[in-house]
């Protein structure tokens, strides 16, 4: 007898999520498919770190534990101050930054990178519509034509676009915790500031941090952390962004 097709996966999302599931799905004898808005991988994005047994051997079984060897930054100490720069906190490079610390898009691009071998990648694009049938699940494209997948899985965030043509409007399923984060990288000037890594301000509803680089030392990452209600806003506009940090 004939053997079977492999089955086809939709995954939404070509982060974090989307090309860690692909890899393993491809793996495992699936034909998965990265579909992401986005141009290009995207770069940027604060350091993500990786601690304990667990983590380290799902690393390993995954076969990336060296490649981001290779890639840790080593960490980064963070001090923490009051309003007059005095000194309340400080956390040492090995504590902020765990057993492995790597960069965001160094992750992003690894896992992409191990996936391409069983992984079909669709930049710039989005779907557009679900229609589950009994053979599988048919999905149009913002550009792309249409195509039929056994199975459609979101990876694309809080604000899930497959999620929300899934199962219906964002409300019903994600509550709002009462605040937000913003993360970015900016242009580092030396200083006379003989403290490295970051610094932090911490006042009731608001956090603000800024860091050198690991990688460039011309660049720096700001982190900003703040209370506030429900925000409608358009989250692909940099500028409306841009003016709620301000505000």
């Amino acid at each position: 007898m004939p053997t079977p097709p492999s089955p086809t996966v939709l995954i939404s999302g070509a982060s974090i999520a989307g090309p860690a599931l692909a890899h393993r799905l491809g793996h495992h004898g699936f034909r998965p498919t990265v579909v992401e808005l986005s141009p290009a991988l995207r770069e940027g994005g604060h350091a993500v770190d990786f601690r304990g047994d667990t983590h380290l051997t799902v690393l390993r079984r995954m076969g990336l534990l060296d490649a981001l060897r290779r890639l840790q930054t080593g960490g980064s100490p963070m001090t923490f101050v009051d309003q007059d720069d005095a000194p309340l906190l400080h956390l040492p490079a090995a504590f902020a930054g765990g057993d492995i610390e790597v960069l965001r898009g160094d992750l992003s691009r690894t896992l992409y990178e191990a996936s391409l071998p069983t992984t079909e990648y669709v930049f710039g694009d989005s779907v557009t519509g679900l229609t589950e049938t009994p053979d599988g699940v048919d999905v149009t494209f913002r550009r792309s034509p249409p195509r039929t997948f056994d199975l459609v899985i979101g990876a694309d965030g809080i604000h899930s676009h497959i999620r929300r043509l899934a199962f219906g409007p964002e409300e019903r399923h994600v509550t709002h915790l009462g605040y937000y984060a913003a993360t970015w990288s900016l242009p580092h000037h030396p200083h006379p500031d003989p403290r490295p890594g970051s610094v932090g301000y911490n006042a009731p509803g608001r956090l603000a941090s800024v860091g050198t680089g690991h990688a460039n030392p011309a660049r720096a990452g700001a982190f900003f952390l703040f209370a506030s209600p429900e925000l409608t806003y358009d989250r692909h506009d940099p500028d409306a962004q841009k003016a709620l940090l301000e505000a």
